[in-house]
């Protein structure tokens, strides 16, 4: 649990887990006589120190980026369009047919919640933080992957559930099982290699129907960067990348050569300087004060669509010269699949 919350906070879910599944079962509260589960939630807490002591010295910066992300800036206004959002995603991405065979499992097990400790066990570890997000909705839009943690023990469930009922008697099962493992099985090969769509339909997906589409065609982005940059170092002077979104900015790090040595000490791609944290670039070393007089490309996605505005005035103070070079495309297999502006900075003040 300790581990689990270094790596995502979620993983405090399971406290609640537990205790759920304490006050459901009233025989497994004997082992809050014994010391496993005490030195259980010391070792978690031994766990947060990194964390707390962090955030401590960074101004609490991780309760503020909570809240933004859970829209506690602003005030509540109840409203049911995120939460039909949110069950229409997780109906298409767990398999219309399992998720309905997991929220029947689910109501099934509270019902005779008395009778299977696995069962309800499998229930208490999934239930809070599915049923938490979900309700959450009401307030504020839920990313569907928050749930993750959820998936597994619920769909343990499910399976438990069914086989149960399948041994019964109930021959349907089986034939929904083959309904739902084809269905899965479609979907998933055509979601890892969307291309397989031009060999089935003979012609490929327009790239803005693709779903596959903000993964692809990264390295011809920087490739497209790589060549501005080496205008600009014709001028003599050093030249490093800004990146107006960090995703961009790791992209670019990864696919371009000369940025992906410098990582993290000497980095060539850097998101632009602001001063208060926006993300986890922050933290990291800045071009400010480590790259005085240099030149740079400041690299920005946009829509095929939209009008250019001007430069942001941050980046018209911090260099001596702005120049916005267009807007420029990005191919894959012959098809633009992405626009990028890049913008010339010339001498960093």
């Amino acid at each position: 649990l300790g581990l689990g919350f270094l790596a995502k906070y979620t993983a405090l879910f399971q406290l609640v887990s537990w205790a759920m599944f304490l006050l459901l079962w009233p025989s497994a509260r004997a082992q809050l006589r014994r010391p496993g589960p005490w030195l259980a939630l010391l070792v978690t807490a031994v766990c947060t120190l990194p964390v707390l002591i962090w955030n401590s010295q960074n101004g609490w910066i991780t309760l503020t980026h909570l809240g933004s992300r859970a829209g506690l800036e602003a005030a509540w206004k109840p409203t049911a369009n995120f939460l039909v959002d949110f069950t229409v995603q997780e109906l298409a991405l767990l398999n219309p047919i399992f998720f309905i065979a997991l929220l029947w499992a689910g109501f099934a097990t509270w019902k005779r919640r008395k009778e299977n400790p696995l069962a309800v066990y499998l229930l208490c570890m999934g239930a809070p933080l599915f049923l938490g997000y979900w309700l959450y909705t009401l307030r504020a839009r839920v990313q569907p992957n928050w749930i993750a943690p959820a998936v597994l023990p619920l769909f343990c469930l499910m399976a438990l559930h069914w086989e149960a009922r399948w041994r019964d008697g109930l021959r349907a099962v089986g034939r929904w099982l083959a309904v739902g493992l084809g269905l899965g099985l479609t979907v998933v090969i055509f979601l890892h290699d969307t291309n397989l769509v031009a060999k089935v339909a003979g012609k490929p997906l327009p790239p803005q129907n693709d779903p596959l589409t903000r993964v692809r065609g990264w390295r011809a982005t920087a490739e497209v960067v790589a060549e501005q940059r080496a205008k600009l170092l014709v001028e003599g002077k050093p030249v490093f990348l800004i990146g107006t979104h960090y995703g961009i900015t790791s992209l670019i790090s990864f696919y371009l050569p000369e940025a992906r040595t410098g990582v993290p000490r000497e980095p060539l791609a850097y998101y632009q300087s602001s001063d208060t944290p926006e993300n986890q670039y922050f933290f990291w070393p800045g071009y400010r004060g480590t790259r005085k007089g240099q030149n740079a490309i400041y690299v920005q996605e946009i829509k095929s669509t939209s009008a250019l505005e001007p430069p942001p005035a941050r980046l018209v103070a911090e260099f001596a010269s702005v120049t916005d070079l267009g807007r420029f495309e990005v191919r894959l297999r012959g098809n633009i699949i992405r626009h990028v502006r890049l913008i010339a900075c010339r001498d960093l003040r």
